[in-house]
């Protein structure tokens, strides 16, 4: 009788086993086999001319008039004074004056929809920088390149390194060991993600071997600064190409004090070892909204845009913690918002490089919009235009690589580009409506812009978010 029993309940358990890695092999499928779709036309030629445009390549703060740029195959190949023989054989499409400048580039954004990547798109930006990279960002990136789907280019980080005791089981790689961070470097670049993303608090022997490991393989990092490396050897940070959020030089280098010193030595130390900073200005001012002004702030918000399945996991985390926080620490966001803008300005006078980086995608803002938002907080804070634009193009595209060549308007570099109807150098918000974008040479006018923000509304649905996340926590 026991013996019967035995065997039963060793059938109900290979059965349920069976079945429960018959539904991870079902959802690892589903997630590997389903791809990003567009309802625009497909793109069959990416050359032409653009001709009759004022030009502003972003090399200088200057606008050049009566302009034409000769586009072969995504890459400028000319740019030619108006009324010059053009080339044979290309269509030309009459920019009727408007004011052409570089697309934008988001530095810090998290890609978690295929509609993310659509939004940006729409509002001109053209290449964004993921800053917590899972594997279907590398198959996205491809579908990209394949043309399957149109949206920002995508650059994409490793999956976050943080420490065992403070990394997000759900999304962080958690480790404390140096020799293992080191292998899982070399993993992540092996598998295609662009370069490393590093968190707070990694301990210094794991972030330091980060650092070398990286370096050795020529790959970039970038991210929070290790709390416990700058207690030890802040030097070793002098390895990062860019230190992400101006929060972060205030929790690090100032200790959380608003102390005039120790904010001139950060800024040196940035400059000297040539770090840019990615102030993130953008999600700093929406948790200090959301901590003050509560659920009237939320209600203004696009939630529709944000993927149901990340929505809901941040109306129970970020928001909740946001929408239920004290009067008093309300008031502390408060201060340190207006402290962080007047911290990244005095960086930029230090020389600090700057770049353009909205963290859209980690609260209620999107990429595109949130994007838009930081250049304007930017400029809040006290940089000029020409300052801001540059943020967002020429110092961008230089850190992200010269063989990109993104970033400004110049012979043979990637034809991307936005058309504009008044002049950005003196009115930012002409940003907010391009009249088209221009994108590895692809042409697309106001009415495919309107298809794009509508495409950025149609969500992956719930079962495909939660298997791509499964097979992440699966497979890696």
């Amino acid at each position: 009788m026991a013996s019967k029993q035995f065997n039963g309940k060793t059938k109900i358990a290979l059965i349920t086993l069976a079945v429960f890695f018959s539904l991870m092999l079902a959802a690892w499928l589903y997630q590997a086999l389903e791809v990003g779709t567009t309802t625009l036309t497909k793109r069959a030629e990416n050359s032409f001319i653009l001709a009759n445009v004022r030009l502003i390549s972003m090399d200088n703060n200057a606008v050049q008039p009566n302009q034409a740029i000769v586009v072969r195959k995504g890459v400028i190949e000319r740019i030619l004074p108006q009324g010059s023989e053009f080339p044979a054989g290309l269509a030309v499409i009459d920019g009727q004056q408007h004011y052409v400048m570089p697309g934008l580039i988001d530095m810090h954004v998290h890609v978690l929809d295929r509609s993310y990547a659509k939004s940006a798109l729409a509002y001109g930006v053209t290449t964004v920088r993921n800053m917590g990279g899972f594997p279907y960002h590398l198959k996205w990136q491809t579908e990209l390149q394949q043309g399957l789907w149109y949206g920002a280019r995508i650059i994409t980080s490793s999956p976050i390194m943080n420490s065992l005791a403070q990394g997000d089981p759900l999304s962080h790689f958690s480790v404390d060991d140096p020799a293992i961070a080191r292998q899982a470097v070399r993993d992540f670049i092996g598998r295609g993600y662009n370069f490393i993303k590093v968190y707070e608090g990694l301990n210094a022997d794991t972030y330091s071997a980060i650092l070398d490991e990286a370096n050795a393989l020529g790959v970039a990092v970038a991210g929070h600064p290790s709390y416990d490396l700058l207690q030890q050897a802040p030097e070793k940070h002098s390895a990062l190409q860019t230190f992400e959020h101006t929060e972060e030089i205030y929790d690090g280098f100032l200790q959380q004090q608003q102390n005039a010193d120790k904010a001139l030595s950060a800024a040196e130390f940035l400059k000297n070892h040539s770090i840019a900073l990615v102030p993130t200005l953008a999600v700093n001012r929406e948790l200090t909204r959301l901590s003050t002004e509560k659920l009237q702030y939320l209600q203004q918000t696009d939630q529709a845009a944000i993927n149901p399945f990340v929505r809901t996991i941040y109306e129970n985390t970020s928001y909740k913690r946001w929408l239920n926080a004290s009067a008093g620490l309300g008031e502390y966001n408060l201060a340190t918002d207006q402290y962080f803008h007047q911290l990244t300005k005095l960086m930029a006078t230090q020389g600090v490089k700057i770049a353009v980086g909205s963290d859209a995608g980690a609260l209620t803002g999107l990429p595109g919009p949130a994007t838009l938002d930081e250049i304007q907080l930017l400029a809040e804070a006290g940089l000029d235009n020409y300052s801001v634009l540059r943020a967002a193009t020429v110092t961008a595209g230089e850190l992200l690589g010269p063989t990109l060549k993104i970033g400004k308007l110049a012979t043979g570099y990637q034809a991307d580009f936005i058309l504009l109807a008044d002049n950005p150098l003196t009115t930012l918000t002409t940003l907010n409506t391009p009249k088209a974008v221009v994108q590895n040479g692809y042409y697309f006018n106001r009415a495919d812009l309107n298809t794009l923000q509508q495409e950025a509304y149609q969500h992956s649905s719930w079962l495909l978010s939660i298997s791509r996340h499964l097979s992440y926590l699966l497979f890696g």
